[in-house]
Protein backbone atom coordinates (compact mmCIF):
# COMPACT_ATOMS: atom_id res chain seq x y z
CA UNK A 1 0.00 0.00 0.00
CA UNK A 2 1.18 3.42 -0.84
CA UNK A 3 1.69 5.81 2.26
CA UNK A 4 0.01 9.04 0.65
CA UNK A 5 1.02 11.11 3.83
CA UNK A 6 4.32 12.04 3.10
CA UNK A 7 3.43 12.92 -0.50
CA UNK A 8 1.52 16.58 -1.44
CA UNK A 9 -1.78 16.74 -2.64
CA UNK A 10 -0.26 17.22 -6.14
CA UNK A 11 2.16 14.56 -6.46
CA UNK A 12 -1.11 12.29 -5.86
CA UNK A 13 -3.61 14.46 -8.04
CA UNK A 14 -0.86 14.54 -10.68
CA UNK A 15 -0.10 10.60 -10.52
CA UNK A 16 -3.94 10.00 -10.42
CA UNK A 17 -4.46 12.21 -13.74
CA UNK A 18 -1.89 10.72 -15.60
CA UNK A 19 -3.25 7.04 -15.22
CA UNK A 20 -6.41 8.09 -15.68
CA UNK A 21 -5.53 9.53 -19.24
CA UNK A 22 -3.36 6.66 -19.64
CA UNK A 23 -6.53 4.68 -19.42
CA UNK A 24 -8.72 6.93 -21.61
CA UNK A 25 -5.74 6.84 -24.15
CA UNK A 26 -6.07 2.59 -24.03
CA UNK A 27 -9.77 3.08 -24.14
CA UNK A 28 -10.12 5.07 -27.32
CA UNK A 29 -7.21 2.93 -29.29
CA UNK A 30 -9.74 -0.06 -28.08
CA UNK A 31 -12.40 0.94 -29.72
CA UNK A 32 -10.29 2.23 -32.92
CA UNK A 33 -9.15 -1.07 -33.51
CA UNK A 34 -12.54 -2.55 -32.93
CA UNK A 35 -13.90 0.15 -35.84
CA UNK A 36 -11.24 -0.78 -38.27
CA UNK A 37 -11.53 -4.74 -37.45
CA UNK A 38 -14.81 -4.60 -38.47
CA UNK A 39 -14.54 -2.53 -41.65
CA UNK A 40 -12.00 -5.17 -42.48
CA UNK A 41 -14.84 -7.50 -41.95
CA UNK A 42 -17.39 -5.68 -43.99
CA UNK A 43 -15.08 -5.19 -46.82
CA UNK A 44 -14.29 -8.72 -47.23
CA UNK A 45 -18.16 -10.08 -47.19
CA UNK A 46 -19.29 -7.13 -49.17
CA UNK A 47 -15.80 -8.23 -51.51
CA UNK A 48 -17.41 -9.99 -55.26
CA UNK A 49 -14.24 -12.11 -55.50
CA UNK A 50 -13.80 -13.47 -58.91
CA UNK A 51 -12.25 -16.44 -59.19
CA UNK A 52 -11.12 -18.79 -62.38
CA UNK A 53 -9.98 -21.73 -61.66
CA UNK A 54 -8.96 -23.98 -64.44
CA UNK A 55 -8.98 -28.08 -62.88
CA UNK A 56 -7.27 -30.54 -65.06
CA UNK A 57 -8.33 -33.70 -63.87
CA UNK A 58 -5.25 -36.22 -63.96
CA UNK A 59 -4.55 -38.71 -66.88
CA UNK A 60 -5.01 -42.53 -65.88
CA UNK A 61 -2.00 -44.64 -67.72
CA UNK A 62 -2.53 -48.26 -65.93
CA UNK A 63 0.70 -50.53 -66.16
CA UNK A 64 -0.81 -53.65 -65.72
CA UNK A 65 -4.36 -54.01 -66.98
CA UNK A 66 -6.92 -55.80 -65.84
CA UNK A 67 -8.20 -58.91 -68.14
CA UNK A 68 -10.74 -58.80 -70.28
CA UNK A 69 -12.79 -61.42 -68.96
CA UNK A 70 -12.45 -59.70 -65.63
CA UNK A 71 -16.49 -58.81 -64.09
CA UNK A 72 -17.33 -55.27 -64.96
CA UNK A 73 -19.76 -53.61 -62.30
CA UNK A 74 -21.51 -50.32 -63.20
CA UNK A 75 -22.79 -48.02 -60.94
CA UNK A 76 -25.58 -45.43 -62.14
CA UNK A 77 -26.30 -42.19 -61.12
CA UNK A 78 -29.03 -43.22 -58.86
CA UNK A 79 -26.89 -45.74 -57.00
CA UNK A 80 -28.19 -48.74 -59.00
CA UNK A 81 -25.82 -51.53 -59.37
CA UNK A 82 -25.03 -53.77 -62.17
CA UNK A 83 -23.13 -56.60 -62.27
CA UNK A 84 -22.15 -57.53 -66.10
CA UNK A 85 -25.49 -56.02 -67.17
CA UNK A 86 -27.17 -57.38 -64.30
CA UNK A 87 -29.16 -55.63 -61.91
CA UNK A 88 -27.50 -56.15 -58.44
CA UNK A 89 -29.11 -55.47 -55.00
CA UNK A 90 -26.01 -53.70 -52.87
CA UNK A 91 -26.67 -56.27 -50.08
CA UNK A 92 -26.23 -59.14 -53.13
CA UNK A 93 -22.92 -57.51 -54.21
CA UNK A 94 -21.04 -60.23 -52.36
CA UNK A 95 -22.51 -63.32 -53.52
CA UNK A 96 -23.05 -62.04 -56.74
CA UNK A 97 -19.39 -61.30 -57.50
CA UNK A 98 -18.26 -64.68 -56.17
CA UNK A 99 -21.22 -66.12 -58.46
CA UNK A 100 -19.45 -63.90 -61.81
CA UNK A 101 -16.35 -65.79 -61.32
CA UNK A 102 -14.78 -62.57 -59.73
CA UNK A 103 -11.90 -63.92 -57.62
CA UNK A 104 -9.31 -60.76 -56.99
CA UNK A 105 -10.34 -59.04 -59.93
CA UNK A 106 -13.32 -56.58 -60.61
CA UNK A 107 -13.95 -53.56 -62.82
CA UNK A 108 -15.63 -50.73 -61.27
CA UNK A 109 -17.00 -47.72 -64.16
CA UNK A 110 -19.26 -45.19 -62.21
CA UNK A 111 -21.53 -42.70 -64.15
CA UNK A 112 -20.19 -39.08 -63.55
CA UNK A 113 -22.85 -37.58 -61.51
CA UNK A 114 -22.74 -40.64 -58.76
CA UNK A 115 -21.31 -39.41 -55.01
CA UNK A 116 -18.15 -40.30 -54.39
CA UNK A 117 -19.50 -41.48 -50.95
CA UNK A 118 -21.46 -44.20 -53.34
CA UNK A 119 -18.66 -44.92 -54.67
CA UNK A 120 -15.82 -45.65 -51.98
CA UNK A 121 -18.88 -47.87 -50.17
CA UNK A 122 -19.27 -49.63 -53.05
CA UNK A 123 -15.36 -50.53 -52.94
CA UNK A 124 -15.86 -51.11 -49.41
CA UNK A 125 -18.31 -54.06 -49.86
CA UNK A 126 -15.98 -55.56 -52.95
CA UNK A 127 -13.41 -55.67 -50.79
CA UNK A 128 -15.43 -57.42 -47.98
CA UNK A 129 -16.01 -60.05 -50.77
CA UNK A 130 -12.34 -60.70 -51.50
CA UNK A 131 -11.52 -59.08 -54.43
CA UNK A 132 -8.25 -57.45 -54.00
CA UNK A 133 -7.67 -55.71 -57.54
CA UNK A 134 -9.92 -52.77 -58.63
CA UNK A 135 -9.77 -51.19 -61.69
CA UNK A 136 -11.86 -47.96 -61.74
CA UNK A 137 -12.87 -47.22 -65.56
CA UNK A 138 -12.16 -43.87 -66.96
CA UNK A 139 -13.62 -42.14 -70.27
CA UNK A 140 -12.05 -39.67 -72.30
CA UNK A 141 -13.80 -36.19 -72.34
CA UNK A 142 -14.66 -35.09 -75.95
Amino acid sequence: MVDLSSRSTTEVGLKQGIEEARDRRWESTFFMINVIFLLILFFIVAAKFDVHLQVTPPQSAASNPLPDEAPQLVIKADGTLLLNATVVAGKALPAALRGAGAVKDLKIAADAATDAVVVARVIEQVSEAGITRVSLETVGRQ
